[in-house]
């Protein structure tokens, strides 16, 4: 049986590549038990062993940083903390994919109840779900509101938006004209801007609250329809006090 293997051999038996086994060497993570007279690495039974270690903890997300720690500690305890670490990682990748789970299955529940879906709106509908929810929204709240939209037909939710672009048009319009946020008329603009905005809220003060908070610390958000961050702010001012 073969004793020792050179660096294509040995590249080739792994499936790494010969850069992939020098730069281990470069590092002094992995490096040949022997040399030629040319100066050429030969690797031997133990050192395909290690390579197999380091390889197994690659495996299992460790970096190289990680998994040098692993080999050059022989304490079983900085073995057991690594590991531990790296449970712990995984674990919270889990939720993170748990969350993005029920996110999609939310979508998909919507876009078979209104049978059709556009693309712009799906990815308002994402949008929503994904940026901050649990900063703003909790589980319940995004629910509440997810059915508010989800009951709402298609038609009605055409004429809230024509509705809306033509409410926001005039908003505009007011603005670049210099009228003052709080002159009756844009006050009065502004308050059907809110209801709109806020009527998937289903009348509820506290998702209101948090709606307002989301809207006012995101302002050009998705859910605003391209509402910039000025007309945003002209609007706020409108409806203060009002």
């Amino acid at each position: 049986m073969k004793e020792y293997w050179k660096v294509g051999e040995l590249a080739t038996l792994t499936g790494l590549t010969i850069r992939t086994l020098r730069y281990y060497d470069q590092i002094q993570l992995f490096s040949p038990s022997q040399y030629t007279e040319s100066g050429h690495r030969l690797y031997t039974k133990p050192d395909l062993t290690n390579l197999q270690q380091i390889l197994s903890l690659k495996q299992i997300g460790l970096s190289l940083d990680d998994i040098q720690a692993v080999i050059m500690n022989k304490e079983k305890n900085a073995a057991t903390d690594i590991i531990e670490t790296q449970i712990d990682r995984i674990k919270g990748d889990i939720q993170v994919q748990q969350k993005l789970l029920y996110e999609l299955e939310s979508a998909l529940k919507t876009v078979r109840s209104k049978r059709v879906m556009s693309v712009e709106e799906l990815t308002k509908l994402l949008g929503a779900m994904k940026m901050n929810q649990e900063k703003y929204f909790t589980k319940q709240q995004l629910d509440i509101m997810k059915s508010y939209y989800v009951q709402a037909d298609e038609d009605t939710i055409k004429e809230v938006e024509q509705e809306f672009k033509v409410i926001l048009k005039e908003i505009r319009l007011e603005k670049e004209k210099g009228t003052s946020p709080k002159n009756s008329k844009v006050q009065e603009l502004a308050k059907k801007w809110s209801n709109i905005v806020y009527s998937f809220t289903g009348s509820d003060p506290d998702i209101q609250k948090q709606a307002e908070k989301f809207h006012a610390e995101n302002p050009g958000n998705e859910l605003q329809h391209g509402v910039d961050h000025q007309i945003y702010r002209y609007i706020e001012a409108a409806l203060q006090d009002n």
